[in-house]
């Protein structure tokens, strides 16, 4: 499945004349590996959108996001790590390359695994990204990616937009 979504308008000449692009979004089938009421870790497909080859974000359904905010809220009261800090639409998640999986630990859960690997950002073998909870869909995205500034500002585009988007459902 292809979709298509407005990217931010760039330069295209030295004038500084912007166009419109286009952000592609093609679905794909993702693992979310994550523990039952018993206890029992159970794997389900879920749809995941990804961009094309060299992006780095995926867009996922609400429900695989909150269980990965829960698990972020669980592990940081657990730990009280000062660094990771989950906020009410976003929360800090790891992408593991080898194992092309986001998570919180290699071998912890929930783990969301998507069939491409994304571009490292260092010559780890972990990338820090962000998980983000507002819209339709959630995203996931790499952090300090050009990826990761167009979701924190269509992030903040939707929330400042909401007020005014509930006046209209209710005329």
């Amino acid at each position: 499945m292809l979709r298509c979504v407005p990217r931010m308008l760039r330069p295209s000449s030295s004038i500084g004349l912007a166009r419109p692009t286009a952000r592609y979004l093609h679905q794909v089938t993702g693992d979310f590996l994550n523990y039952d009421a018993k206890g029992i870790p159970v794997s389900t497909k879920v749809p995941v959108f990804i961009g094309d080859p060299g992006e780095t974000f995926v867009l996922i359904t609400t429900d695989i996001g909150r269980a990965l905010h829960a698990a972020s809220h669980d592990r940081l009261k657990l730990t009280a790590l000062p660094s990771g800090k989950a906020g009410e639409d976003s929360c800090p998640v790891t992408f593991f390359h080898d194992t092309q999986h986001f998570g919180f630990g290699p071998s912890s859960y929930p783990q969301l695994h998507i069939p491409i690997n994304f571009p490292r950002q260092t010559d780890s073998n972990t990338s820090p990204a962000t998980l983000h909870l507002t819209g339709n869909m959630h995203d996931i995205v790499l952090d300090g990616t050009p990826d990761a500034k167009f979701f924190e500002l269509a992030n903040a585009s939707g929330r400042e937009l909401q007020g005014a988007l509930d006046e209209l459902k209710d005329r």
